[in-house]
């Protein structure tokens, strides 16, 4: 047994618009064939989503021919067996999706739903000489209610033909996997009738590395299709004789650096510290993705943060290919509770709530009471109909106070 299982490559995705990233798919795609051509596999599986959208365009095609024609050229006798995925189905109009294309070319295998061999469902498999191949496309959420057909199916056909290595593929997700659930998870218990007549389940769709009990296996994506997936891990499976082996490939360098802005009280204190921080990381090769997570209470507000200027340190530190600032919990959540007010009078819950929201500013903590003094003034000349201009210039003198440091 020699074989390779992978899936979700996602052939087309411009990540973040860039022409570069949807290069890098395709370079994932080409390392995992030609370690399936240098490792000698009889065959691979592709358990879905070769492609990122059902309707892709001829440069996505063209990736997609390239590196199967090159597998053809160098490996004629390994073979390519896929499921479609929710991302390669094709569109109720158009009848045909781009797998079917690739399969009428002779490039891969797809295996689909089919009524024969006295079966409605699993007719059509694979026969080698030491396995049998099933595959079940994206179902959705209609999975779980055919799963126990698929199970009794399997069994009539190796009932009938004898015994094999037996490899089932499907594109689903599995619940307690993934961060956070999803609608059309499969319970583990649901795949059960499966386990009696399936050694091997090739499993896609997650973009994570998880396995279960020695027969469910979900090898990731090969790339990285979300920085919500940083972290996480990914490649595919080399399974042998003796068994599964995750493999890693080497792919564009992702750094996600996490910084915890709730002591930090002025905007330029955070550019020290995220350039402090910058100092303290490794450098990193080949024009990585990079993302700097501010997170915490922000004690100033969020648009007064330059983020041109972090990723100019970005920019100076990595060279990126890409960079992004994302701020989460920007700020406190501001909450008076009943009992915090009770027996207070208008203008003493007025000053409590000036004084809370002044404080949530490190720049101006300082100067709390006078702040303060500033709103309620200007609040009750809105309530007299004073001119705008007139207000305005009591707060700018406010504010020019505290810069000069007068107050």
């Amino acid at each position: 047994m020699n074989f390779i299982h992978a899936s979700d490559f996602h052939l087309g995705y411009a990540q973040y618009g860039l022409v570069e990233r949807f290069r890098d798919y395709a370079r994932a795609f080409h390392s995992v064939i030609q370690y399936t051509i240098d490792h000698k596999a009889e065959f691979i599986l592709i358990s879905g989503d070769l492609f990122h959208k059902r309707n892709i365009n001829a440069p996505t095609y063209e990736q997609a021919y390239k590196v199967l024609s090159e597998l053809k050229e160098k490996s004629p006798s390994t073979r390519v067996y896929a499921i479609e995925g929710n991302h390669d189905l094709a569109f109720h109009q158009d009848g045909k999706g781009w797998l079917e294309i690739l399969n009428s070319q002779g490039l891969l295998q797809l295996i689909r739903l089919k009524e024969a061999n006295g079966v409605k469902l699993m007719g059509d498999c694979v026969e080698l000489d030491g396995a049998r191949i099933f595959g079940v496309r994206y179902l959705g959420s209609s999975t779980i209610s055919v799963i126990p057909q698929i199970a009794e199916e399997i069994k009539k056909i190796n009932d009938a033909r004898g015994k094999k290595y037996t490899i089932l593929m499907m594109h689903l997700g599995l619940e307690g996997q993934a961060k956070m659930q999803t609608a059309g998870e499969i319970p583990y218990n649901s795949l059960l009738p499966l386990k009696d007549v399936v050694d091997y389940l090739a499993l896609g769709h997650y973009h994570m590395k998880y396995e279960l009990d020695g027969w469910i296996f979900n090898p990731g994506s090969v790339e990285m299709i979300s920085m919500n997936e940083y972290g996480l891990p990914k490649g595919f499976y080399h399974v042998r004789d003796s068994g599964a082996k995750h493999i890693i490939p080497i792919t564009r360098p992702v750094r996600r650096i996490k910084i915890d802005i709730s002591s930090i009280a002025t905007p330029q204190e955070l550019y020290s510290n995220v350039e402090s921080r910058l100092d303290r990381e490794p450098s990193a090769p080949s024009d990585p993705l990079i993302e700097i997570l501010l997170y915490g209470t922000m004690n100033f507000p969020k648009s007064e943060i330059s983020s041109d200027r972090i990723k100019s340190m970005i920019t100076d530190k990595f060279k990126p290919l890409w960079s992004e600032i994302k701020i989460l919990n920007s700020s406190s959540q501001y909450t008076l509770n009943e009992g915090d007010v009770r027996g207070l009078t208008r203008e003493q819950i007025e000053l409590r709530v000036f004084s809370d929201r002044v404080n949530l500013d490190g720049r101006y903590r300082d100067n709390v009471e006078d702040i303060v003094k500033t709103i309620i003034e200007a609040k009750k000349m809105a309530a007299a109909r004073i001119e705008d201009s007139a207000i305005q210039k009591e707060l700018r003198w406010c504010f020019e106070k505290i810069k000069t440091g007068s107050l």
